[in-house]
């Protein structure tokens, strides 16, 4: 995807015959401008080649130096302790990147990999009925994300909400309602009236676990067609969907399909007809399993596919709602984002499949994510403990209208952009982090616009479209590139040149945290350059012209990387 770095890794890996794949893992950025643009760490190659380290670094320059001598896009090789250090031809490498940036323009980045391919994302997925945390946020976000790269990138994509509608928390739900809910209470306000019962029932039960009782019998009615039980569950649900819809408003998250668990309920005896016909399904205690062996291939955790009261489970509901989704949308990918507590429900529903014989299952992969946690405190709806989305973002929205009334007082429709940032910065702290990472959310930590944060991102665009205002006319798409290779230059284009490389690898991981890493890097070097080149005052007009040309390729991809991560993007802070 460069061609700068695809000749480094052919010369290099030649010269040290080893695989491309592994030169390219290796590949790193010099710490100073110094020693070159790239370079290659030779410490892992002792074992393999068993040489000093310094040694394999003078072998391979020695061998790569011909071909380099020979290049139009390599000036030079050079051997520095344990380093292979390579520089660039300076105004072969930055023409290429503008050229690519203007050629391409907002879709700079995407090599249309996607093109005539379907994914289908199973994401946010609330347990309806009530409030939506801080803690719903990571699957939103994330899945949000994972979205938008691959729709960037050529895919046609399909969003699932496959809404928390049915189950063991809706049984204990009704049995609460009947036991204890005030019907006017709830009308008026159904979610948090809903929250609060649910929490009353989980500590009831602690002291008398015969209510659990109560819970399974509304619940087997439920999946009988109870009148009653059907009317208040479609009670349940629709409210919840509601709210959660309005907060998917405020987040600017959308999908393209809502069927929740309770859709395929009564899919099941398909689902056990499928197991049946393998020879796969069998009674144990009442119940219907599928049994599985462990990683060790040991006797492991059985799939249930129905309960011993006759009821559809987790399992059998998933495994029905992903055969639809098979034939309904014929994806070539499709990717569960949930908290990694749910590995091995997903290991067993995948390996349940392959036993059956469906070869597609190996298209189907589990994006896991670490739990959060708000200053340092576990949240958990059954116990109560939670905090609402809605009172997180309301907050980062006053203390980032607070923060421009001292800082900009003057701004234009600062109420607007207050929200824009106060909401930007809860998403990115959450898609900054590596996806299986735990997290704890600081609201504090989350509005720094020093640090690696997304109101710093925001505010290095605003600050390079008020450049591109003030230079008042339009960016010269012919701008002279050569004129342009001071360090600073350089450390711009060598971010900017890796954005399709970062998308790429974000796609086939399903992690949008590369995509966040690589944003606070171009706008840590774009910074470094507004500080170090002068670009408005500079006395060569030529040179203004490039440098202009290069400001703005900033900003398009800061922009781009932005909305990619669910963020907005304004131009004035």
């Amino acid at each position: 995807m460069n061609p700068f770095v695809d000749d480094i890794v052919e010369i290099l890996s030649t010269a040290a015959q080893l695989p491309a794949t592994d030169v390219a893992e290796l590949l790193a950025i010099p710490p100073d401008d110094s020693l070159g643009d790239y370079a290659l760490p030779c410490f892992t190659l002792a074992k393999v080649l068993r040489k000093n380290p310094a040694q394999i670094a003078q072998d391979i320059a020695d061998a790569a130096g011909p071909a380099i001598d020979g290049s139009t896009r390599l000036a030079a090789v050079q051997a520095a302790g344990p380093y292979v250090n390579v520089r660039l031809e300076k105004a072969a490498f930055i023409g290429w990147v503008l050229a690519a940036i203007g050629e391409q323009g907002e879709s700079f980045g995407s090599q249309n990999q996607g093109a005539g391919r379907t994914v289908t994302i199973d994401f946010s997925s609330p347990n309806l009925a009530r409030p939506f945390s801080i803690a719903h946020l990571r699957s939103t976000a994330i899945g949000h994300a994972i979205y938008r790269i691959h729709e960037f990138l050529g895919y046609r994509c399909v969003g699932i909400n496959h809404y928390g509608d049915y189950g063991a928390n809706f049984g204990q739900l009704l049995a609460a309602y009947q036991m204890w809910g005030d019907e006017q209470k709830v009308a008026a306000d159904p979610v948090p009236e809903l929250l609060a019962l649910y929490v009353r029932f989980n500590d009831e039960v602690e002291k008398d676990p015969d209510l659990r009782e109560e819970s399974r019998s509304r619940l087997r009615r439920l999946a009988d067609g109870d009148e009653e039980m059907v009317s208040l569950w479609r009670f349940f649900v629709d409210a919840g969907r509601k709210e959660a819809e309005r907060i998917y408003g405020i987040l600017g998250v959308h999908f393209d399909e809502y069927k929740g668990e309770g859709d395929f309920a009564d899919d099941f005896d398909s689902v056990i007809g499928l197991f049946h016909e393998k020879g796969l399904a069998e009674e144990s205690d009442g119940a219907l399993i599928v049994r599985l062996k462990d990683e060790e291939g040991e006797e492991g955790a059985p799939c249930m596919l129905r309960t011993s009261n006759g009821t559809s489970t987790y399992h059998s509901r998933d495994i029905a709602a992903l055969l639809y989704r098979k034939r309904e949308h014929a994806f070539d990918k499709m990717v569960y984002v949930t908290d990694n507590r749910q590995a091995l429900h997903f290991r067993q529903v995948f390996q349940t499949l392959s036993l059956a014989g469906i070869e597609w299952i190996d298209r189907c992969e589990h994006a896991p994510f670490g739990m959060m946690s708000f200053k340092g405190q576990a949240l958990s709806t059954r116990k109560g403990r939670m905090v609402i989305l809605e009172d997180v973002l309301d907050q980062a929205i006053n203390l980032t209208r607070e923060i421009i009334a001292e800082k900009n007082p003057d701004l234009k429709d600062a109420d607007d952009v207050a929200r824009q940032i106060g909401i930007s910065a809860v998403v990115y702290a959450d898609v900054s982090n590596r996806r299986t990472r735990d997290i704890s959310f600081s609201l504090e930590e989350v509005l720094n616009f020093d640090g690696e944060t997304g109101p710093y991102l925001q505010y290095t665009h605003a600050r390079y479209c008020s450049i591109l205002r003030r230079y008042g006319t339009a960016v010269d798409g012919e701008a002279d590139p050569s004129r342009l290779g001071e360090p600073a230059e350089m450390r711009v284009a060598r971010a900017l040149g890796s954005f399709p490389g970062v998308l790429a690898r974000a796609e086939r991981e399903n992690e949008p945290s590369y995509v966040a890493t690589f944003l606070i890097d171009l706008a840590t070097q774009a910074n470094k350059l507004y500080n170090e080149v002068p670009v408005l005052i500079a006395e060569d007009p030529a040179v203004k012209a490039a440098r202009i040309r290069l400001v703005d390729a900033v900003r398009g991809v800061l922009r781009t990387g932005m909305t990619l991560l669910g963020m907005s993007c304004p131009e004035e802070m």
